[in-house]
């Protein structure tokens, strides 16, 4: 009788904790606000362009745009009016780079190859930095080559463009016509991060242009 009182017991445990409802965790990514309350959103596109006198060969990145793609950052040839829009970004008070999305990624630097990535917010991985992106000026009118706001790592365009090369190494894939975006190999001294050989990479700015989440 003992034992048959205590099966009851232990059944009537069981289905009240199948009743209680079960409420998830919250996401990192779900919970994520910026800590700016001025935020600039932005597109990417590569700093080039060509003018009348110039042939294909002096400008091979005219109307190429910044695409994440499979953990990632590309530059792809881009035509606004049947490609996929762009992905918008924003740079918070920290520093740190974010897509605007309802579920957004963060940018980071991978410390072994010196590739720009990106992960899900709050899944950063080893071997990664995160802070010191930088976008500056304004370009409500999308101009490259020059133009008037870019974006850089680990400091401000002027001040990256000093240390011997672009902010960004454009590294082939294969042949594809789309490029591995890396920084420059001077961020970290001579060697070549991680063994990557950017012999076939062409160094670029990435030109910041105005860009809104709500269109």
């Amino acid at each position: 009788m003992r034992a048959v009182l205590c099966l009851s017991t232990v059944v009537g445990l069981v289905n009240a904790a199948v009743l209680v409802p079960r409420v998830a965790p919250p996401s990192s990514a779900s919970s994520w606000r910026p800590k700016t309350h001025n935020p600039e959103f932005f597109s990417l596109k590569v700093d080039d362009r060509c003018d009348g006198s110039d042939t294909d060969t002096n400008c091979p990145f005219q109307g190429y745009a910044i695409r994440l793609e499979d953990g990632i950052v590309i530059a792809t040839p881009y035509n606004k009016w049947w490609d996929p829009k762009l992905p918008i970004f924003l740079v918070d008070d920290d520093t740190q780079c974010y897509t605007v999305s309802k579920k957004p990624l963060q940018l980071y630097v991978n410390t072994v190859t010196g590739a720009l990535k990106y992960a899900p917010v709050g899944w950063l991985p080893a071997n990664s930095i995160a802070i010191s992106f930088y976008k500056t000026g304004n370009n409500p009118l999308g101009r490259v080559d020059p133009s008037p706001a870019y974006f850089a790592w680990p400091s401000t365009e002027g001040r990256t463009e000093r240390l011997g090369a672009n902010t960004w190494w454009l590294c082939p894939l294969s042949n594809t016509g789309q490029y591995q975006i890396f920084i420059s190999d001077a961020n970290f001294g001579a060697s070549k991060q991680g063994g990557v050989n950017k012999e076939d990479c062409t160094p670029e700015s990435l030109a910041a242009v105005n860009a809104n989440p709500w269109t």
